[in-house]
């Protein structure tokens, strides 16, 4: 069979006799981070203890050394982490309520009360500013399967320095217990202004073997390339981890606070939530499909789809044509130069359908009148199959001339793409 063409200008006059052209929004279409497993939207009047518990103190209490083991500066306190009109606020205070500690604020974690193996964690949050300041959400090993700290992981969501408005960090610790241990991170800087100046979003989306870090929904960090001494990869990054939020005051990292940072200063959180990957409902052929497709490997094979789900039928024109017309004398056959006029038509059901192949003579492609099927019982059989609402593969069989094949088909136009996804989400 030679190379057929698909006639494009007789697609578009066509496809707007098929109608589904408004877009409409899937809610959750494919395998998005789209089905929220917790939140906390801080709508209450205090802290939700039954989602988040207050750690206290300089670390001892958790049998680190004092500072955190960061030689951090402030003394963590209940008082220092507030819920108002659906935010929290960490306060960090220059006060002095233990001897040694000059500074106050506060250490929040789900340890316990909720943890998670995978999925998007996202905080919408307005950073404090000054040197000094090191605000974090970050995540750390639950059951810590593969040692103390960093052998069991640590994934910072978002590190922030007070002294350097303008910049995030987004890293992982990995390896073996420290001093064994490693590090790998990205920054991103804002194009204009800081993040002390607005409220942004800070995600990962942590996926077996790959991290990615975004700011309001940009992507600017994968990793892939960390390593346990403990276990094989994704080793540490494959076990439960919670979920940690505080605003540390001095420390290794950032040092201490100057004369020019003002106290209070506040990290103000809009909201903390998880979702989960949720897995695309098995597709399903719909009228959302109603659009031109065409192989995009060849010049043609174009192909006019309708879907009549009151009876579960499909019909669909399949146009192909030789780019020079045959002489007057010669009869324009299938497998000949000329017009080809195929169309095809029959059931389906789930995600592919079973069409039995006519063939039609007479006409051109703008006749008033349409070509005739010539053969009542068809020439042949088609299956056409969908992955989703993007992307098919349509199987031919025609016996008598010794005709058959396979062309994988994508839409032309995506008039009825949203509609397809809509349609198959809600079934």
């Amino acid at each position: 069979m030679n190379r057929p063409a698909f006639y494009t200008l007789v697609a578009a006059g066509l496809i707007v006799l098929m109608g589904f052209t408004g877009p409409l929004h899937a809610q959750c279409v494919g395998f998005e981070y789209c089905e929220l497993v917790w939140s906390d939207e801080f709508d209450g009047t205090e802290v939700d203890t039954t989602k988040w518990s207050l750690q206290r103190g300089d670390g001892s209490e958790v049998n680190l050394p004092p500072g955190w083991g960061n030689n951090e500066q402030q003394w963590y306190t209940d008082q220092n982490a507030t819920v108002d009109d659906g935010f929290l606020t960490i306060t960090a205070r220059e006060e002095t309520v233990e001897p040694g500690y000059n500074f106050t604020s506060a250490r929040l974690r789900t340890f316990r009360k909720g943890d998670w193996k995978y999925g998007r964690m996202e905080m919408r949050a307005k950073m404090p500013l000054g040197k000094g300041l090191w605000p974090a959400f970050w995540m750390l090993s639950t059951n810590r399967e593969y040692g103390g700290w960093a052998a069991s992981g640590e994934i910072d969501i978002v590190e922030y320095l007070g002294s350097d408005p303008e910049e995030i960090f987004g890293t992982i610790h990995y390896g073996g217990e420290w001093p064994n241990n490693t590090l790998s991170g990205t920054p991103y800087r804002l194009p204009e202004g800081g993040f002390d100046e607005d409220f942004h979003v800070f995600a990962i989306e942590w996926e077996e073997g790959e991290i990615r870090w975004y700011v309001d929904d940009i992507h600017y960090s994968t990793r892939t390339d960390w390593y346990s001494t403990a276990a094989p990869f994704p080793a540490p990054f494959d076990t439960k981890f919670h979920l940690l939020l505080n605003v540390a005051v001095g420390g290794d990292l950032p040092g201490a606070p100057d004369s020019n940072t003002q106290f209070p200063q506040e990290l103000v959180v809009d909201y903390v939530r998880v979702y989960k990957e949720a897995e695309a409902p098995p597709f399903t052929i719909n009228p959302g499909l109603n659009d031109a497709w065409y192989n995009p490997d060849t010049a043609g094979q174009g192909i006019l789809l309708t879907v009549f789900p009151s009876i579960q039928s499909m019909f669909l024109a399949w146009f192909t044509f030789d780019t020079e017309r045959p002489p007057e004398d010669v009869e324009a056959i299938l497998g000949e130069p000329g017009h080809r006029w195929l169309t095809a038509q029959g059931p389906y059901s789930g995600d592919t359908a079973t069409l039995t192949i006519y063939q039609t003579e007479g006409g051109v492609f703008d006749a008033a009148e349409p070509p005739a099927v010539t053969d009542q019982e068809g020439i042949g059989t088609m299956t056409v199959e969908f992955a989703d609402c993007a992307e098919g593969l349509v199987s031919y069989e025609i016996p008598s001339l010794g005709l058959s094949g396979v062309m994988p088909v994508q839409r032309v136009v995506n008039d009825n793409a949203a509609l397809c996804e809509s349609l198959n989400t809600t079934q």
